[in-house]
């Protein structure tokens, strides 16, 4: 940039010293033409002295123009325009005020430099300022990590005394463990052993069951048999509130609230060959109340049990049935388990003593314990325990206990529904029960 405007200030210096010289010949010639006829005499010297300077004047200002157009000097017939051109200086009315202008920018440029370098300056120092205080930081640094090393080591040491008394602990419950693990499976093998009693004992009981069978069968009531089911018969119906009257009453235990089915004879009580379930009758009744040896029913609506369904009715000498009642005998029943009676889906031993009392009003006989006798008619088992899943190999002692109390449970309810069905005694839940005794439909 500088040497560019040097050179533009150096090139209007020399076209105005050669459009003053060309003035000055331009002035001259004329003088001389003026003179000429006066000094025509000396013409010829005058002219050759003219063409003389001439020649120099020419070859000074190709020179020139050589020198300000960098070897491609113009023509002094060609004049300052090509200058100019050369030059990139079309715009440039005084070459004076140009270079006057480009003097005071110089200044200006010079001034803002010696700015930028007293920025730099300032700047150098700020920085040689802010490597000594991080020299100190770097050394605060230093002295702040040795003193964390030192704590750090501190807590190494603890950390190293506390794995210790950590391994310690785990060592002892690990013991712990052990020994409890070796008395549970020692538990667990004394279980096993008295499993495995249970378990020829019941193989023995199943042996002597059979052998009691035909014993038992002379006397037993036979559910197979559906006519031995007859309780009574209608000794009469009521004209009026569509009451009836039955042959038995408080003789043969009837109570108020027992429900028999009606059917028109012994021959038409039958059992359903898919699900084992007694036929309902052709109407079901409700005894209100009970007398010595007869007793008042009423007959419930038939919408309440099948829907709808042609009416038949209930005429003299029809007789009356009930699975689980007999007049003459007292059928015996053993009760195992837990009962969901209310359906709440929870089975309790509350509701188990529920359904004992329920068996007792209708006259049955409830059995005490779990083993299956020959004279048993009937076992009602609760809701059927969940076979446990097996033990963690981290559970406790009370996880163990509550395993061996389920287990057992389930192994229990297992061997009583095997072996009632071996001796072919009918196994009754809640809902079964229900229906055969018609409180269920």
């Amino acid at each position: 940039m500088n040497q560019r405007t040097t050179g533009i200030v150096v090139s209007l210096v020399v076209f105005v010293i050669l459009t003053v010289g060309l003035l000055a010949s331009t002035i001259y010639f004329y003088i001389e033409g003026d003179k000429a006829a006066q000094l025509k005499q000396n013409a010829t010297a005058a002219e050759r002295s003219a063409t003389e300077r001439e020649a120099k004047t020419r070859t000074a200002y190709t020179a020139l123009s050589t020198f300000v157009m960098g070897g491609s000097g113009s023509s002094p017939e060609s004049g300052i325009d090509d200058i100019k051109k050369a030059l990139n200086a079309d715009n440039v009315g005084n070459l004076k005020v140009e270079f006057e202008s480009m003097r005071s920018r110089v200044d200006q440029l010079t001034q803002d430099n010696d700015n930028l370098k007293k920025q730099v300056s300032s700047a150098q120092s700020d920085a040689k300022t802010a490597r000594e205080e991080a020299r100190k930081a770097a050394e605060g640094a230093e002295a702040a990590k040795k003193r964390v090393e030192g704590q750090v080591d501190g807590y190494r040491a603890e950390t190293a005394k506390y794995g210790d008394q950590v391994k310690e602990t785990v060592a002892a419950v690990t013991k712990a463990q052990d020994e409890m693990d070796q008395r549970h499976r020692n538990a667990i093998a004394d279980m096993q052993t008295q499993i495995d009693t249970v378990s020829t004992s019941r193989a023995e009981l199943s042996g002597r069951v059979a052998d009691l069978q035909k014993a038992v069968e002379q006397y037993r009531v036979k559910p197979e048999n559906a006519a031995s089911l007859a309780d009574g018969r209608v000794i009469d119906v009521s004209g009026t509130n569509g009451e009836v009257f039955i042959s038995i009453g408080s003789k043969q235990r009837v109570q108020p609230g027992m429900t028999f089915d009606v059917y028109d004879s012994a021959s038409a009580i039958q059992y359903n060959p898919t699900t084992g379930d007694l036929i309902p009758g052709k109407a079901r009744i409700q005894v209100l109340k009970v007398d010595e040896n007869t007793s008042t029913a009423r007959v419930i609506p038939e919408e309440q049990r099948f829907g709808a369904r042609p009416p038949r009715p209930i005429v003299k000498d029809d007789v009356i049935a009930n699975v689980i009642f007999s007049p003459d005998y007292r059928y015996k029943f053993m009760v195992h388990g837990k009962f969901d009676v209310d359906n709440d889906g929870k089975a309790t031993a509350a509701e188990a003593e529920f359904v004992r009392g329920r068996i007792k009003s209708w006259g049955g006989n409830v059995v005490d314990g779990d083993t299956i006798r020959a004279d048993l008619d009937f076992v009602v088992m609760g809701v059927k325990p969940t076979k446990p899943v097996d033990l963690a190999t981290d559970a406790d002692e009370g996880a163990y206990t509550a395993h061996f109390e389920q287990q057992k449970a389930f192994e229990t309810y297992e061997a009583l529904f095997n072996e009632a069905q071996t001796a072919r005694i009918p196994v009754l839940n809640w809902n079964r029960m229900q229906v055969l005794t018609n409180e269920g439909r």
